[in-house]
Parts: C-alpha cells; structure tokens; sequence
C-alpha cells in the first residue's frame, strides 16, 4: 500500500522508513472559558524538507469532526507552523490533518480537557 492510498497516522505508517517526520505536532493551551490556543507544527519540529519539490503544502484542524480552518504554506518560503484559537467545550477531540507533496495526508489526535 502506498502512503497515498491512505490517511497516514503514527500507528499505520513507518515514518523511520522515510527518514522525516510528517506526523502533524498539536500543542494546546486554555485561554479564557471555553477557548484554547492550537499550535500546530506540521513540520515534526523542523526536520521535514521545506523545498520547491518536496514540502508541506497545507493543515486543516477539526474539533468533534467538524472541520473549522485550514492553513497553506508555500514552499521554502513558510515554515509548516501556525496557530488557531478555537471556541471549545470540553472535553473534545482537535484532529489536525496535513498533506506533504511527496508522502500525502497525515493525520493527528488529541484530546483537550481543558
């Protein structure tokens, strides 16, 4: 199976096999009631390529399975990093799904308690 035949995570994939990290990095922090700031670094903490041919090329972030936004990043000039402050109750489910030019989608879960 190829890594675009799927929705790749860090349980269905061998990520030391490419040598890169593309699991989507999600950090979380309260700001108020009800609303979090979502970090999210799709770049595995800068050790995934950011060039012309191979790259980040955007992130989108659900909560609950409902998708809210989405990020694009052009290559060598953005690093694959940004930020999203959400309403939220809690407890809920922050998917973040990334998609590299070169080994497609790449998917990420937490859950936020607040």
């Amino acid at each position: 199976m190829s890594l675009f035949d799927q929705v790749n995570t860090k349980e269905n994939s061998n990520e030391d096999a490419l040598k890169e990290k593309h699991v989507p990095i999600i950090s979380v922090s309260k700001i108020g009631d009800n609303k979090c700031r979502v970090k999210v670094d799709a770049g595995g903490g800068g050790k995934h390529p950011n060039e012309m041919d191979h790259f980040i090329q955007w992130v989108e972030i659900q909560i609950d399975d409902l998708y809210v936004g989405r990020t694009e990043f052009s290559a060598g000039i953005m690093d694959p990093f940004t930020e999203f402050v959400i309403n939220c109750k809690t407890p809920c489910s922050i998917s973040v799904l990334s998609r590299c030019n070169k080994h497609g989608l790449w998917l990420n879960k937490v859950t936020y308690k607040g």
